[in-house]
């Protein structure tokens, strides 16, 4: 079982599969075990990386602040990924996107699903109001934990974010995110990133940048998708009419055939392992 140490904890990773490196970057409740259908397929035409964040699935817990980034280059290290396409949904979008400003050579290519990145800044009004119902679910979330009762938040949180997933999906991820109820209930992540963030920066990706959303989404995500792909200099924007949140569940077969053809189109050459 391959663990990675870092400062002040360690690291769980998997590895499958050959070819093209592809690693994939979980979303905020979620650890490994939500990439299991994904990897079922991907594995056949790519080498698959996935890792669990501090505070997630097997990796250590935080006690303070730790580099998010410099986690995510020890995973890469510690698996011989030089250079990979990063698939990342939610906040792995984010985690994705901040890696490749800050280490542009090793990333062949973002794949930013579903991307949070909380506040806008200098929000549109119709930003804004999409925030405004954001803000409303995550003080709905607020006064459900302060009852203690973490597998309604988490039924809650899910219904919210997944609306388009079958009823298997949604037990899925509701027990994924009472498995990573540690997150829920801090008060604040101890993961730090860029600074500025970089939902300051997206014009300053050097990258190619293929941004994937559901329109079963909130609102706030969507139009997130769409100001990531209209500053950063090279994007795409693919738009998943029947996708929400989790497209790999809600939408299976077109999260595939947009994942297989960013693999056509990027198709990096397998790295040489690091010493």
């Amino acid at each position: 079982m391959p663990f990675v140490d870092v400062p002040g904890g360690y690291l769980y990773y998997e590895q499958h599969g050959a070819g093209p490196d592809v690693v994939l970057l979980n979303g905020g409740l979620t650890d490994t075990r939500m990439w299991s259908s994904t990897v079922a397929w991907l594995a056949d035409v790519a080498r698959v990386t996935v890792w669990d964040c501090r505070d997630r699935g097997l990796s250590s817990v935080s006690s303070s602040e730790y580099d998010e980034l410099g986690d995510l280059a020890a995973v890469l290290d510690a698996a011989g990924v030089s250079r990979a396409i990063l698939l990342g949904v939610s906040d792995g979008a984010r985690q994705a996107l901040a890696f490749a400003h800050r280490y542009p050579s090793r990333v062949a290519r973002v794949c930013a699903v579903a991307g949070s990145f909380g506040e806008f800044p200098s929000p549109t009004p119709p930003e804004a109001g999409a925030r405004v119902v954001m803000r409303a679910h995550f003080a709905q979330q607020a006064k459900i934990l302060e009852t203690g009762d973490i597998p309604t938040a988490a039924a809650n949180d899910i219904t919210a974010w997944c609306p388009a997933v079958d009823l298997d999906a949604h037990r899925f991820l509701v027990g994924l995110a009472i498995a990573n109820s540690r997150i829920m209930l801090m008060s604040e992540d101890n993961a730090r990133e860029l600074d500025p963030p970089i939902k300051h920066r997206f014009a300053e990706l050097a990258v190619p940048i293929s941004v994937l959303v559901g329109e079963h989404d909130f609102q706030g995500t969507q139009l997130w998708a769409h100001r990531l792909a209209s500053e950063a200099p090279d994007t795409t924007l693919t738009v998943l009419p029947n996708a929400d949140h989790m497209p790999m569940l809600s939408a299976p077969e077109p999260f595939r055939t947009f994942l297989l053809n960013t693999l056509t189109t990027t198709s990096p050459a397998p790295a040489p392992a690091i010493p």
